[in-house]
C-alpha cells in the first residue's frame, strides 16, 4: 500500500514546485503590470484628449470661425447678393419675355393657321362632303329600299309563308291523312287478325 502511494506523492511534489516556480512569479508579474499600467492608460486617454482638443483649438476651430464670420459675409455679399440680383434685374425679366415671345410665336405660328385652316378648309370640304354623302348616298339607298327593295324582300316573304302554308296542307292531304287511314282501316285490323290467329294457334298447340 505504502509503495503505491509514493509516485502520487513525488508528482504533487513536482506540480507543486514547478507552481512555485514558474505561476507564481508569472501572475505576480501580470498583477504587477495591471497596478503599474492602468495609470498609464488613464495617462495616456488625458493626453490623447488633450492634444484632440489643442488640434481642434488650433486648426479646425479657427477654419469654423473663418468660414461662419469672414467666408460666409464675403460669399453672401459677393456671390449671393450679386446673383440674386441678376436673377431679379436680368434673368427673371428675359424668362418672362422669352415665354411671352413664345407664346405669341406658338399662337400666330400654329394656332392662327390651325384655325385658319379650319375655317375655310375643313369645316367646308365636311359640309360637302356631308351634302354629297346625303344626296349621293342616304337619299338615294333610302328611295331604292322603299320603292325596289322592301317590296321585293316584303313579296318574297309573303310567298314563302303562303308556300310553307300550303305545303303543310299538301303534307297533310298527301301523307298524314293516308298514314292514318293505312293505320286505322289495315295495320290495326291486320295486327288484330294477326294476334286472333296466334292466339288460335298457341290454344292448338297448348291446349
Amino acid at each position: 500500500m505504502t509503495g503505491e502511494r509514493e509516485p502520487a506523492g513525488c508528482l504533487t511534489g513536482v506540480v507543486r514546485a514547478v507552481a512555485l516556480v514558474v505561476v507564481v512569479p508569472v501572475r505576480f508579474v501580470w498583477e504587477l503590470l495591471a497596478v503599474v499600467l492602468r495609470p498609464v492608460g488613464v495617462l495616456v486617454d488625458w493626453v490623447g484628449r488633450m492634444v484632440g482638443l489643442v488640434l481642434y483649438g488650433v486648426f479646425v476651430w479657427p477654419l469654423v470661425m473663418l468660414g461662419r464670420y469672414v467666408l460666409g459675409p464675403i460669399g453672401r455679399v459677393l456671390v449671393v447678393a450679386p446673383l440674386r440680383w441678376l436673377y431679379r434685374v436680368v434673368l427673371a425679366p428675359v424668362g418672362r419675355a422669352v415665354l411671352i415671345a413664345a407664346e405669341w410665336l406658338f399662337g400666330y405660328l400654329v394656332v392662327v393657321p390651325v384655325r385658319a385652316l379650319y375655317r375655310y378648309v375643313l369645316a367646308p370640304v365636311g359640309r360637302a362632303a356631308a351634302w354629297l354623302g346625303r344626296y349621293l348616298l342616304v337619299i338615294p339607298s333610302v328611295w331604292i329600299w322603299r320603292t325596289a327593295l322592301f317590296p321585293v324582300l316584303r313579296e318574297i316573304g309573303r310567298a314563302i309563308v303562303w308556300a310553307w302554308c300550303l305545303g303543310r296542307r299538301v303534307w297533310r292531304f298527301v301523307v298524314v291523312r293516308p298514314c292514318r287511314w293505312v293505320r286505322r282501316e289495315v295495320w290495326w285490323l291486320v295486327k288484330a287478325e294477326a294476334g286472333r290467329v296466334l292466339r288460335e294457334v298457341r290454344r292448338a298447340l297448348l291446349g
